[in-house]
């Protein structure tokens, strides 16, 4: 499952990854947790109810539009919309179906659909840059561990200007210097495509100003990163659902 502030996404395939679902529906405006459980978990519940043989969950992974306490399974900060803080993500999908369920950042969930799909595939150090949707957002690879930080907040980039608008100058500073902090092996950037080449061009200059070595790409996966991360996090939680039936 991805989401974003006005978008639905959901995959659904076997253990094995043969694709069962793929699915778009746009999202109301969902201003509490009981509209937000309702229409999501209803529309992940319908793509269970398919004609023939009945199917379950193993296990549910949902990326996030905003930071994730991991371990309740909570949005602490949207950056899609306000009432979505402090949203509990697993509690309201598990209503639905009762399988086991992770929810993460869409950043980190991008972020591992490159390394298992993408970009970032074979490297244990990487940034991963992305304003597309949401505004600016982030998640970083430290020897091969995903950074959750202190407060669930790591990678805070320069947010967007009131009207929307991202300062790339300003963004690919940030990106550079933070290249050069982590000693990163590759950045990867998913901006929209009239952005792309303005953005890697920035990066590219930034990144050399700040002495930063990394290797500088747009994204493979583009806006299916997170939704691939996401069911790769499904896969980690399904162990926990298999079943024998």
């Amino acid at each position: 499952v991805d989401f974003t502030a006005d978008e639905l996404r959901l995959l659904l395939t076997t253990p094995s990854q043969e694709l069962i679902a793929n699915e778009r529906w746009p999202l109301p405006p969902l201003d509490d947790e009981a509209a937000w459980a309702w229409e999501v978990g209803g529309r992940i519940s319908t793509v269970f109810a398919r004609d023939g043989e009945p199917l379950y969950a193993l296990g549910i992974g949902v990326a996030c539009p905003g930071f994730v306490d991991p371990i309740r399974g909570v949005i602490t900060e949207s950056r899609a919309q306000q009432s979505w803080d402090e949203l509990h993500v697993v509690d309201s999908v598990r209503r639905h179906i009762d399988a086991p369920t992770v929810a993460l950042d869409r950043a980190q969930a991008a972020l591992r659909g490159e390394m298992s799909l993408g970009a970032a595939t074979g490297h244990s150090d990487v940034l991963y840059v992305s304003v597309i949707d949401d505004g600016p957002s982030a998640a970083i690879l430290i020897a091969g561990t995903i950074v959750r930080g202190a407060h669930q907040r790591p990678g805070l980039a320069p947010p967007a200007d009131e009207d929307g608008t991202v300062d790339l100058e300003v963004l690919a500073a940030w990106i550079g210097d933070a290249a050069a902090l982590l000693d990163t092996a590759i950045v990867i950037l998913e901006a929209p495509e009239e952005q792309a080449e303005a953005l890697l061009t920035a990066v590219h200059e930034a990144a050399a100003g700040a002495g930063a070595m990394a290797e500088i790409v747009v994204s493979e996966l583009g806006d299916r990163a997170a939704l691939f991360g996401a069911l790769d996090a499904a896969a980690i939680v399904s162990y926990e659902g298999e079943r024998d039936e």
